[in-house]
Parts: C-alpha cells; sequence; structure tokens
C-alpha cells in the first residue's frame, strides 16, 4: 500500500514537473515570436519613414520647381500629409484597432484561432 502511495505521489511530482516544463516553452516561444514581431516591426518602420522622408523631399521640390516656388511645393505636400492625418483621424478605429485587436488575440490565443479556421 506504501509503494503504490510513494508510485502516485513519484508519477504526479513528475506529471507537475513535465507540466512546469511545457509551459516554460510555451512561454519561450511567444516571448521569442513577440520579440521577433517587434524587431521586425522596427526595422521596417524605420526603413518606410527614411523611403517615405526622401520621396517627400523630391515630391516638395518637383512641385517646387513646377510652381517655381519651393515653399509652394513643400506647403503641398504638407497640405497632403495632412489630409491623409484627418482621413486616418477619421477612420482609426476601423485602420487600427480592430485590427490590432485581431492581431493580439490571433498571438496570444492561436489554438482559437485554428478553431475557427476549421
Amino acid at each position: 500500500m506504501i509503494e503504490n502511495i510513494d508510485n502516485i505521489r513519484k508519477e504526479l511530482h513528475d506529471y507537475v514537473e513535465v507540466k512546469l516544463d511545457l509551459l516554460k516553452l510555451h512561454t519561450a516561444e511567444h516571448l521569442s515570436r513577440l520579440l521577433s514581431y517587434g524587431a521586425i516591426t522596427v526595422i521596417t518602420g524605420y526603413l518606410l519613414f527614411l523611403i517615405l522622408l526622401f520621396i517627400s523631399f523630391a515630391a516638395g521640390f518637383f512641385l517646387g520647381s513646377v510652381l517655381h516656388s519651393n515653399e509652394a511645393g513643400f506647403l503641398c505636400v504638407a497640405g497632403f500629409y495632412f489630409l491623409i492625418l484627418i482621413g486616418f483621424l477619421g477612420f482609426r478605429k476601423q485602420i487600427v484597432e480592430r485590427p490590432v485587436i485581431k492581431a493580439v488575440v490571433k498571438f496570444l490565443f492561436p489554438k482559437f484561432n485554428d478553431d475557427e479556421n476549421k
């Protein structure tokens, strides 16, 4: 009888140890994914910012040559960005909030996402 209790206790201990190791592995996987997504996002954002900056300078100088005034060319580029800002603020829930919420849920609960696709 005591042997059976010792075996059950040992098996329970092993089971809990395996579950903790599994939890650690899942945590490491999620953390590494999160860090890699973050690094990719930062690098991509930085490169897109540089591209947009140089395209904006080119557009400003081009419009300046067409309008015979660099100030007017850059003012047109700034006005364009202002219109984009107004549109973004008007549609921020559809553009940012909903996709971010869906991405976070998909990232944190991948099993539920797989169940929905079936």
